[in-house]
């Protein structure tokens, strides 16, 4: 087998991408927001803030600061609503006790590439949950991933090449970009990745079973 590393997105590949998130649900019903609101307009702020993405992944803005006043302020004036301060949405779905919602199929993969001696990482792009970073970003079973690599952490993002080089570069000396495969759900990291000289395999976060596949096939062994 050439290849001696695999390397997971999080969201979308190791957590599910589900298409409702219960503790929203929750919170709608509980002041009286339209069903599905949350969701819906926490994709459309970072449209109307084409900087976001950037501040909070890159870690100059933390999910707490986000929901003290940014969000809240928007969903206002999107929904015609007041809303508490803090708006804990990000914390309801990520945050320290939250139920993460985890693609076991895949955890599943990863404990088998482990167990055959193929090195496992994470890379993901994420935020501070606090100001000062101290709450865990990325729920993951201690032990499970040689690496992890986190955008909030680093000040880069996917898919800036920048941080596919610092994964690179955590990896054992040995493992050369061509013997990497990284699974993504995200386009432009897939290209970045290839362009790096990274084998890519793109995801399809609701059928995760032809992601293994297509691993399977590049690593010429079952894994399930």
């Amino acid at each position: 087998n050439q290849f001696k590393a695999v390397i997971f997105d999080y969201g979308g590949v190791l957590m599910s991408h589900s298409k409702e998130v219960p503790e929203w649900t929750r919170l709608e019903k509980e002041l009286g927001l339209p069903k599905g609101s949350i969701q819906k307009n926490l994709f459309a702020i970072f449209k109307d803030h084409p900087k976001l993405d950037r501040c909070i992944f890159e870690g100059q803005l933390s999910a707490e600061e986000m929901e003290e006043e940014l969000l809240p302020s928007y969903l206002e004036k999107k929904i015609d609503v007041v809303l508490p301060r803090p708006f804990p949405v990000l914390n309801l779905w990520m945050g320290p006790g939250a139920k993460i919602p985890i693609n076991e199929n895949m955890m599943g993969v990863v404990r088998t590439l482990k167990d055959r001696g193929i090195h496992t990482s994470i890379l993901t792009n994420n935020y501070k949950m606090d100001r000062k970073g101290l709450e865990v970003r990325t729920p993951v079973e201690d032990g499970l991933f040689d690496v992890i690599v986190e955008s909030s952490v680093e000040g880069f993002m996917k898919p800036d090449v920048e941080i596919y080089e610092m994964t690179q570069y955590r990896l054992p000396f040995s493992i050369s970009p061509t013997e990497c495969i990284f699974l993504d759900d995200n386009k432009d990291n897939i290209r970045a990745a290839e362009e790096f000289g990274w084998t890519a395999i793109l995801v399809d976060p609701h059928n995760i079973e032809q992601a293994i596949r297509d691993l399977e096939k590049h690593l010429k062994m079952d894994l399930t």
